[in-house]
């Protein structure tokens, strides 16, 4: 999931965050530049699910990530990052995933892959809504940033070891779809949500993005979502 934004300075803010955010944006545009030269590289499994031929060869993938606060002990800052947070943005980078398959995964998104977004860490954690890919893999800028948790010492601007894509709203929800209602239902006993429950990024069966969706139009609308988000963002 992504580290926190960083969004305008206030006025009443100290130089030293001034002083960060300075920084912090000197090497996201380093970071944009030399992107530019790096060619993505091809992963080593390709991805696992057939496209959607009846949809626009779209691919379906569902991505986690954390609504409710959490200070992360090394950085002191709050992780939380929950779905309505893409309503403020234009499209957010899927950044500070540290595990291979699920870079690998990302690897396989193409633009306009639909992503199942999954809230994880609460009391009831499911799926409140629906996001897009922005843009394909790219190098994960955190890597390179000595400042972040997500650091990679061994990683180097000529061949990163990290990639991420960017991730943009598409719809809510008309109601969260939680984890124990996915594995009652006996046409995702196969999902890798309910197989394999921890890793951030899994691929998902156009048969099961589809069961999940008729799930959903039987619900009624809740505000159970973990965020504030008007209904009317439920039609795309």
């Amino acid at each position: 999931m992504p580290v926190k934004k960083v969004v305008k300075k206030k006025k009443n803010e100290s130089a030293t965050k001034a002083d960060i955010t300075k920084i912090e944006s000197k090497i996201n545009e380093d970071i944009e530049s030399d992107n530019n030269k790096i060619t993505k590289p091809t992963p080593k499994k390709p991805a696992e699910f057939e496209k959607d031929l009846n949809n626009n060869n779209t691919r379906y993938w569902l991505i986690k990530s954390e609504p409710l606060s959490r200070i992360d002990p090394v950085t002191k800052k709050d992780v939380k990052f929950p779905f309505s947070d893409l309503l403020e943005v234009e499209y957010e980078e899927w950044n500070g995933v540290r595990n291979y398959e699920a870079r690998n995964n990302m690897l396989n998104m193409e633009k306009e892959d639909i992503l199942l977004f999954y809230h994880s860490n609460t009391p009831s954690p499911g799926i409140v809504g629906l996001a897009k890919v922005a843009n394909e893999a790219h190098p994960d800028s955190l890597q390179f940033n000595s400042k972040s948790n997500y650091y990679d010492s061994r990683s180097n601007k000529e061949a990163p070891k990290w990639w991420c894509v960017d991730v943009k709203f598409y719809r809510r929800f008309r109601s969260k779809i939680t984890l124990q209602e996915l594995r009652e239902n006996e046409s995702l006993v196969n999902m890798s949500l309910v197989k394999r429950g921890r890793l951030s990024v899994t691929p998902v069966r156009k048969e099961e993005y589809y069961e999940i969706l008729k799930m959903e139009s039987k619900k009624n609308i809740s505000n159970n979502i973990d965020c504030e988000m008007d209904e009317k963002y439920i039609d795309p």
